[in-house]
């Protein structure tokens, strides 16, 4: 009886150790769970002092216990990827966007997105007292809920959105991942030439960005152009603003001449990508493309890097070694930097590339992270340039910027700017570098509706500047940034 008890402490402290592992890169294990097993461990511990008289039985139990409940306060509470889905390779997806919710269970899911982001949310530690609009919100949304007694699943992601939004931070919203999204079959021929959407069913882009601007989190209202841009060529982003597409849905396209077009679309007129493909071959998939890539032009000698991701890995540091050695062997000097409609990823992609460039050290973002009740400071003022040496580059470098750049696509052009590196054209990136990023996602247990939760705060790169964006050297419209490049150089 007593080996068995100290058997079972044994196992079940390496149990609970060992789920924490698991719930990071495998599975989301609930917290109730741990503190059960944490439970009986705590009555096994009694129970070894009560069969044994010997004092390294005891110490044994007390050390495992101790050991235990402390890897289990620094997994749930201070480890703010607890039961998220960031390190993942996860194929879960938010149930259909008409599913319906009873209201017991949305409040549930409301409830769960306020639970990790009081947990996680740097703005807690360093803004104390911000966090109060988005749990105001939370509870008149939990309200509407219960009152209404069931709710879609695209509304459920409408109301925690709302909440999540009111706290201005581009990087903690919530969203979804449908299994099969339904994207508008007729787009394409929208997509060649300068026609843009200007109304839906009579109601103006810049109405719908004032009437929607709850259902989205941004900082800059260029991202929440981005946003509503692109739920409106989606089946299920017109169903999330509010639209009713079975009777029809009316397009006014408007082009750079002023001309006006309309269409009506109806539900058929919305298929899968793969479909959509299919349907118009002249159009570019974009999860076909490398994420990295660059062609040079000898006669303009410029080097143009495209950039779709932030991802620093081995693909990027070669594909960048391979353009800066043609570089260097044709005497281009000229190069630029594509990040337009690159939505981030990691700041690694921009210090690789200022590697190549003739500076001895330059200045990067500094941050603090949330650590549960902790705030740790990342102090990083100025770094060492680690030159490549044998390819280091003193021509002209520009990067190209779109409202869609965004995290550490707007870091990059940052490091860029603020040490006086380089030119940016175009329009400015799409969120603040003093606001807060380093997301740990998160999925809801009942709708499976995806939220993201800033557990970093940033401060820029240039302390000393007082713009509220990192703004262009050249400003311009996005899509006409590579012709003033061209025309610059």
């Amino acid at each position: 009886m007593k080996k068995i008890v100290i058997i079972a402490l044994i196992v079940l402290c390496l149990v609970t150790v060992g789920l924490f592992p698991l719930d990071l890169f495998v599975f989301s294990v609930p917290e109730w769970v741990i503190y059960t097993l944490l439970g009986v461990i705590a009555a096994l511990t009694v129970l070894i002092f009560i069969l044994h008289k010997k004092k390294a039985p005891k110490i044994t139990a007390v050390i495992l216990t101790f050991l235990t409940a402390a890897a289990a306060f620094l997994g749930i509470y201070i480890d703010p990827y607890f039961n998220s889905v960031s390190l993942r390779s996860s194929t879960e997806r938010t149930l259909p966007y008409d599913t319906v919710i009873p209201a017991d269970k949305a409040v549930e899911d409301v409830e769960y997105v306020i639970h990790y982001f009081l947990k996680d949310h740097a703005v807690l530690k360093t803004e104390p007292g911000r966090e109060a609009v988005v749990l105001k919100t939370a509870s008149d949304v939990e309200s509407k809920i219960k009152q209404a007694g069931s709710v879609t699943v695209n509304e459920l992601c409408a109301y925690i959105e709302t909440a999540l939004s009111q706290l201005g931070d581009a990087h903690t919203s919530a969203y979804t991942r449908f299994a099969k999204p339904l994207f508008l079959k007729h787009y394409a021929k929208w997509q060649t030439g300068s026609w843009k959407i200007a109304a839906i069913n009579g109601i103006t882009i810049k109405e719908l960005l004032e009437q929607k601007k709850d259902l989205f989190s941004f900082e800059a209202e260029s991202w929440e152009l981005e946003n509503l841009k692109a739920g409106l060529v989606k089946l299920q982003g017109l169903d999330y603003l509010g639209f009713d597409v079975s009777s029809g849905i009316t397009y006014t396209y408007e082009n750079d001449e002023g001309e006006v077009q309309e269409e009506t679309y109806f539900p058929d007129d919305f298929v899968t990508y793969e479909k959509y493909y299919e349907l118009n071959p002249e159009s570019t998939n974009e999860n076909e493309e490398p994420f990295v890539s660059f062609t040079s032009d000898e006669e303009k000698s410029l080097a143009l890097l495209t950039l779709r991701e932030c991802n620093y890995n081995t693909e990027y540091i070669n594909t960048v070694r391979d353009m800066f050695t043609q570089v260097k062997e044709k005497g281009i000097q000229n190069v630029a930097v594509d990040l337009r409609g690159n939505g981030g990823g990691n700041d690694g992609t921009a210090i690789e590339f200022i590697r190549y460039l003739d500076t001895d050290g330059f200045s990067i973002a500094s941050e603090t992270m949330r650590l549960g009740t902790f705030m740790t400071a990342f102090s990083a003022d100025h770094v060492v340039n680690e030159r490549y040496s044998d390819l280091t580059f003193k021509g002209n470098v520009y990067i190209l910027t779109s409202s869609g750049s965004f995290s550490s696509a707007m870091l990059f052009p940052q490091y860029i700017k603020d040490n006086g590196l380089g030119t940016l054209i175009g329009e400015p990136p799409g969120n603040d570098p003093n606001g807060y990023g380093e997301i740990a996602t998160f999925r809801t247990p009942n709708a499976g509706i995806f939220f993201s939760i800033s557990t970093k705060r940033f401060y820029r790169a240039d302390r000393n500047c007082t713009d509220k964006y990192v703004m262009p050297d050249i400003a311009c419209d996005a899509d006409s940034a590579l012709d003033v490049l061209y025309d610059l150089i």
